[in-house]
């Protein structure tokens, strides 16, 4: 499913593009970079949907190339039978520094088998070691899914210890990091103390908390659990576990978020369900917003949820404003910075909205009602609609630098345009339009609202919740 625009949408997504591309330079400095993670995984399946001159390197400061794996020799494959050197040279010209990462969901079944045999796991080291030379990649990202028992336990330490030898000895500064499971059913089996010597940071992949294997259906991500569900975890108790019980440091723990939702089953949440649940990307979870469904905010777990008109179904998902607040939550939790998983699928026509959501959050205010954290060098700035999601009113902001002549209009998901708020000459400084979606007969979903005031174009979205 994807939905399908006309030519109005590619005039925005240009103008959004490049709105977006000259505020986010200006707004995120060298020294704002050195002292927080963003990481993004580029999955090489991804490279059609998401070229590497439409990554956001503005925003980032690591990609994790997934994924290469080893056999039981210690040979290593990937899902490319070439290296993607546009994608590493496009990194490497922003600044920015490219993991290969390792293993995978699907690729880590020869790991217990080599890292057991002294003969392999020497042969896997030397083959990595020669697959970042050639390729030029910047460090290796494991991604073991997963250890399962006290042997594995103990020979992941050894292989990851002769990792960061093999790593001074070549190249001190090759990175060497670890994506892992958030509850002890994954992470008694990796010892972190040993590893944390080692590693230069852990990925926590705080997702997946429900899905086909659980007794009813749930969120994604929920920042936090109810109390009648917290057998099944959630983002707070992922991050707790893995500082407060296993003694990750804040500064080599990364929160990880989700670009994706969960579809089941279901006639609604914390029901049972029947399968298949399906993985579904930010960009078609829009595309349902267009068709009717319902959007609901779910005030303990900080995320929201879909439901069709038939009621026979529900979307867990991470949206802007949950993605806005678990940065926060990062925050304040000193954590080392913010994980994706995976880069290109909130590709819509306008742009990357997810992807904006979250740089501003890490690099800027993470308040979601602070507007007044959004600013422009060139005294142009749109402001976040408040409050978003709404019903039935908000309120738009804009600021200029000069008197000029503006124009203020909504359109719909397929770009249709459906209100102009403002039109004529406004002053400098602050200016505001209210917009009623009742007298405008907007149904529920996802929206646009653009800005043009002169040579300045910016598009930002809202949502109508009823």
């Amino acid at each position: 499913m994807r939905i399908l625009c006309g030519n109005v949408f590619g005039r925005l997504r240009r103008a959004f593009l490049l709105c977006v591309t000259l505020f986010t330079l200006a707004f995120v400095s060298t020294d704002v970079l050195s002292q927080v993670r963003f990481i993004g995984y580029y999955p090489m399946w991804a490279r059609t949907t998401l070229p590497p001159r439409e990554v956001k390197f503005n925003y980032l400061t690591h990609i994790m190339h997934a994924f290469a794996w080893p056999d039981t020799n210690g040979v290593i494959s990937a899902y490319d039978a070439a290296s993607d050197t546009a994608l590493i040279n496009a990194t490497h010209r922003a600044g920015r520094k490219i993991l290969i990462s390792l293993g995978g969901a699907a690729e880590s079944g020869a790991f217990p088998r080599l890292v057991a045999d002294t003969t392999s796991r020497h042969a896997f080291v030397r083959n990595v070691v020669s697959y970042l030379k050639t390729n030029g990649y910047d460090g290796v990202d494991l991604d073991w899914e997963g250890p399962q028992n006290p042997a594995d336990k103990a020979n992941e330490v050894l292989m990851v210890t002769e990792l960061r030898n093999a790593f001074n000895i070549e190249d001190a500064s090759w990175l060497l990091t670890m994506a892992v499971g958030v509850s002890s059913w994954s992470g008694q089996w990796h010892d972190f103390a040993s590893l944390g010597q080692h590693v230069d940071w852990f990925n926590a992949m705080c997702y997946d908390f429900h899905g086909d294997w659980s007794s009813h259906s749930g969120h994604n991500a929920p920042l936090y659990a109810p109390s009648f569900d917290v057998n099944d975890g959630s983002v707070d108790q992922g991050i707790q576990y893995l500082h407060t019980t296993r003694g990750i440091p804040t500064a080599k723990l990364v929160m990880g978020m989700p670009f994706y939702g969960k579809q089941f089953l279901s006639p609604a949440l914390y029901t049972g369900f029947s399968k298949p649940v399906t993985d579904i990307i930010y960009a078609d979870v829009l595309y349902n917003l267009a068709h009717n469904w319902t959007y609901v905010w779910d005030t303990v777990s900080q995320v929201p949820y879909l439901t069709p008109p038939s009621k026979t179904k529900v979307v867990t998902f991470d949206d802007s404003t949950s993605l806005t607040i678990k940065c926060s939550y990062a925050k304040s939790k000193q954590l080392s910075g913010v994980m994706i998983w995976a880069l290109g699928q909130d590709i819509v026509p306008q742009g990357q909205p997810l992807m904006e959501a979250v740089g501003r959050a890490v690099y800027g205010s993470s308040d979601v009602v602070a507007r007044r954290g959004e600013v422009s060098l060139s005294g142009f700035v749109l402001y976040t609609n408040y409050p978003n999601p709404f019903n039935p009113t908000t309120t738009i902001e804009f600021s200029l630098p000069r008197a000029m002549h503006v124009t203020l209009k909504v359109f719909d998901l397929l770009g249709r345009e459906v209100a102009t708020l403002v039109k004529g000459v406004r002053g400098a400084g602050l200016g505001s339009a209210q917009l009623d979606a009742s007298a405008l007969h907007l149904t529920s979903g996802m929206y646009f609202y653009q800005l043009e005031a002169g040579t300045f174009i910016q598009t930002k979205k809202f949502l109508v919740a009823k």
